[in-house]
């Protein structure tokens, strides 16, 4: 969900003007803004977790394919540019139910730009549900926690035109607090704090040093995010609209026409968006989703737009 930049003058997108000891930045630009766009992408927008739970041998297998378009860019302090931007992100959820009260979630996706097409980072969480107890005529109340780590599922070169992503290692941890009314009605509240564990490469650092001799590389700080999200579950359909807030109180962030290294950008945003699930049966259904961010740091405007099919598998419950 991230596209790199190029710093390296044997690819092209960086010339130095001898002549006059000017550089040529304009397509490191274009290139780099790439990376922002898929920073709020189908799999990480809102977390991999929700509040419920599937079952001791249920399998949830979801493929999905996004439209993603953006006009603006966000920059540091409100800054926005406009810029284009066309993508398509072809995604893969699944969740397991290990036990009554532990499940496994594995995500991944496979993003298409005009520029780079190619595997994206991957995620690994756990989900346990420690705490769920009756209102009385006020519904149910749960709680639960997660635990995880989102990885590159593939060595790609953050400074080569067209890298998809930050190269990130994050340890997210989660807290999830579910109210399910007796209407049918449920309000989520989700809480997250995402380490980050990966360092920048002294390669890329020399690499950026090469145009920028006085440059001093900031580490990739960690982030934090809230979510909060009313739904109605019912037999044959489910409907909900979210809100998420993410920030990153530190790292460096991009300036138009200066060479920098995307792992290291922080990143914030607001977005909002919704689901609508449809089934027959209990064995398959297809969604439909939307989302769009309002106002942020380092990232895009982004309209988002997904379709998806939900597979029930290797399940000891369902007939």
């Amino acid at each position: 969900m991230y596209a790199g930049i190029c710093a390296t003058c044997a690819r092209g997108r960086i010339s130095v003007a001898l002549k006059n000891l000017r550089i040529d930045l304009s397509p490191f630009r274009r290139t780099a803004l790439v990376w922002f766009y898929f920073l709020t992408s189908t799999l990480h927008a809102q977390g991999p977790l929700d509040g419920y739970l599937k079952g001791r041998g249920v399998l949830d297998v979801v493929p999905s394919l996004s439209f993603n378009s953006a006009r603006h860019f966000f920059g540091a302090e409100g800054q926005r540019y406009k810029e284009g931007f066309n993508g398509n992100t072809l995604a893969f959820f699944a969740e397991y139910g290990v036990l009554d009260q532990l499940d496994a979630v594995f995500t991944t996706a496979y993003v298409f730009t005009a520029t780079q097409s190619g595997l994206q980072d991957g995620s690994l969480h756990v989900k346990y549900r420690p705490w769920y107890r009756p209102l009385g005529r006020g519904g149910f109340l749960g709680v639960l926690s997660g635990l995880g780590m989102s990885f590159p599922l593939t060595r790609y070169d953050m400074l080569a035109a067209g890298a998809l992503g930050q190269r990130a290692l994050t340890l997210p941890m989660r807290l999830i607090i579910q109210w399910d009314t007796p209407y049918g009605l449920f309000l989520n509240l989700t809480g997250g704090y995402h380490w980050r564990l990966d360092r920048l490469r002294a390669s890329d650092i020399e690499t950026v040093r090469r145009v920028r001799p006085d440059f001093q590389p900031v580490e990739p700080a960690s982030f934090y995010t809230v979510l909060f999200r009313i739904g109605f579950p019912a037999a044959r359909y489910y409907v909900d609209a979210w809100a998420e807030y993410q920030h990153t109180p530190g790292g460096s962030s991009f300036v138009p026409g200066v060479l920098d290294l995307p792992q290291a950008y922080g990143v914030s945003h607001t977005q909002v968006g919704g689901t609508i699930y449809y089934s027959e049966n209990k064995r398959f259904g297809l969604l439909c989703s939307g989302a769009y961010v309002l106002a942020g740091r380092n990232t895009a405007q982004m309209l988002r737009l997904t379709v998806g099919a939900v597979m029930r598998l290797n399940s000891q419950k369902l007939p």
